[in-house]
């Protein structure tokens, strides 16, 4: 009997094979008395330099294939290699237990990631394998053992594991490994912005499916929507295959498609599609699948994963780097949203009972001045050289965005006494994602010069509804009618002051939900890049009038089960018609 569980799925695709399941193994560290430590220390170094250029070559291989954006991630593993505190604390261990140096390292790696550990609530688990992939490298090298690596597979597979180092991920054979599922990890952990920049499906957030599977046992994957099916009935395979076909026939299409500017409706009615990134070097892959700028530049990578926080200089060129790589197309740029499930260590640790509901996002901006004037300065430097806007997250009504904005004027008047340049006028507006924004989105259109909805969090919020925790995921409900009223709402509140409403969430990057978004009156539209060349297609087939009666139909019915139903038939037909014909060999 088929079992399903939901995770959370950061890489779209879909895969239907048996399963290997990873167990990242623990070292046999000897521990013996020594007599020279200083030998052992020189043995340490020895080690510290072979994974130093162990690490570079990966870099370079990672800058060729995918980019240097994406070889950052190893930068990060070299900076937590070549930090003096970590290594003092080895080396001084070894000196005064007078210990051989991997039980000094294996002591010392444990009290870091214990620590790690005490701030559970801020979902770090992810963080652990950078740190474990980094000792992974020394202990091999100290015991003079082999690499555990997963290039041995030879055959189409879905990888299981509790978590995959960086190094791990990256080298992947994409042709064989044909999904991953993982118990941890986060949107924004390294492996996962890995899968999706190799185009690997991924589900992240499956508690304890590495107990719950067996070696060779059928799994059906959707890193669309974070369903994995174990056991699946013939039936369901059967289903989930085609439609695996289905979207690697389009994606080989489309990978070469030269579409660009606005998907256009059947009735002429342009739709904008924008990219959501998490990294500088994604730009390129949203420019590639057709995107007309950037709908949301996430800037969390920044801040995580490192222990002090980045300079306004580092920063800027951060931004700017995604800027010139826009190429004159508007960059949306998202302050600092830290806090709840995305704490950097550079930040003051401290328990929460609940972290969602407290210090983060905007709220946290605020409270820490010189980081939110840090932010501003290098996101308003970065204006001078191309189409920018800026967007607050999180904000719950008009006096948070007004203090928001009246701190960026200061910041503004700061530049401007300096003689830097920045565009004075750079657009500035909130992503909607709670309900109390939704219920002053009236007022805030009045200030904001745009929006952007985050259905994302707004479903949590508004649902009650934590999507990563398996006994309530079930509740999480896009067609929930009160998530569709409240899109609704926030979106007549944006028609009725003449600014633009965008969806950003994931609702965006599933053709499922087009017609609705633009029944509602939503015209743009962003999403992970590898979504639009589908989310594009899906627009072609439809037409205003139409969009606007179902979308009306839609805000009628006031149960859950009917919506999806309705939809979903309506995008079976639509996309029955699309596969009843040949693919084209060359995207229209």
């Amino acid at each position: 009997m088929e079992i399903r569980m939901q995770g959370l799925g950061v890489s779209p695709g879909i895969a239907v094979a048996p399963v290997i399941v990873h167990a990242r193994g623990r070292w046999h560290v000897p521990v013996y008395a020594i007599s020279n430590p200083e030998a052992e220390i020189e043995r340490f170094h020895l080690a510290l330099e072979s994974a130093r250029e162990d690490l570079l070559r990966l870099y370079a291989q990672t800058t060729a294939a995918l980019g240097s954006g994406h070889a950052a991630i190893f930068q990060a593993h070299l900076m937590i290699l070549d930090d003096p505190v970590f290594q003092e604390e080895v080396s001084e261990l070894v000196r005064s237990r007078l210990c051989n140096v991997e039980h000094a390292l294996d002591r010392v790696s444990r009290e870091y990631l214990e620590k790690m550990g005490q701030l559970a609530e801020f979902h770090l688990q992810d963080r652990h394998a950078d740190i474990l992939d980094v000792v992974d490298r020394l202990m091999e090298r100290l015991l003079a053992v082999q690499p555990r690596r997963l290039a041995d597979i030879e055959e189409p597979v879905i990888l299981v594991a509790r978590d995959l180092s960086p190094s791990e991920t990256v080298g992947l054979n994409r042709e064989l490994v044909q999904a991953i599922v993982v118990e941890v990890g986060s949107v924004t952990s390294h492996s996962a912005i890995l899968a999706r920049a190799l185009q690997i499906p991924a589900v992240i957030g499956v508690p304890s499916i590495t107990a719950k599977v067996i070696p060779g046992q059928f799994l059906v994957v959707d890193g669309s929507d974070g369903t994995v099916i174990l056991d699946p009935e013939p039936n369901t395979q059967r289903r989930y295959r085609q439609e695996r076909e289905t979207f690697l026939r389009r994606q080989a299409v489309y990978a070469g498609d030269t579409s660009r500017g606005p998907a256009i409706m059947a009735d002429g009615q342009a739709v904008i599609l924008q990219a959501n990134i998490e990294l500088p070097a994604e730009v390129a892959h949203g420019l590639r699948a057709g995107a007309t700028g950037v709908g949301l530049f996430r800037t969390e990578y920044l801040f995580l994963g490192r222990n002090d926080l980045p300079r306004e200089q580092e920063q800027f060129e951060a931004y700017l780097d995604v800027v010139r790589a826009a190429n004159g197309q508007p960059v949306t740029i998202r302050t600092l949203d830290i806090g709840g499930d995305k704490l950097s260590s550079a930040f003051s640790a401290y328990h929460e009972a609940n972290p969602q509901l407290g210090w983060r996002a905007i709220r946290y901006c605020l409270a820490h001045p010189e980081l939110f004037r840090a932010q501003l300065r290098a996101i308003l430097r970065a204006s001078a050289f191309g189409p920018v806007r800026i967007m607050f997250p999180l904000v719950t009504g008009p006096d948070e965005f007004r203090r928001a904005r009246d701190f960026m004027k200061q910041v503004m008047l700061e530049l401007r006494d300096e003689n830097i340049p920045f565009d004075a006028n750079v657009p500035v507006g909130a992503m909607i994602e709670v309900p109390s924004a939704v219920m002053t989105a009236d007022i805030l259109a009045r200030e904001c010069q745009f929006f952007s909805i985050g259905t994302n969090d707004l479903i949590q919020y508004s649902l009650a509804v934590d999507r990563v925790n398996e006994k309530i995921a079930h509740l999480y409900d896009p067609c929930h009618p009160g998530v569709i009223r409240m899109i609704a709402q926030v979106v007549n509140a944006a028609n009725a002051r003449g600014i633009e409403c965008a969806v950003c969430g994931e609702m965006a990057g599933d053709p499922l939900y087009a017609e609705l978004l633009i029944g509602l009156g939503v015209l743009t539209l962003s999403m992970a890049p590898v979504a639009i060349p589908f989310v594009r297609e899906a627009i072609s087939e439809l037409d205003t009038a139409s969009a606007r009666q179902f979308a009306l139909q839609a805000l009628s019915i006031d149960s859950s089960e009917d919506i999806r139903n309705l939809l979903a038939q309506r995008y079976t037909k639509r996309t029955a018609r699309l596969n009843s014909s040949p693919v084209p060999e060359t995207a229209p």
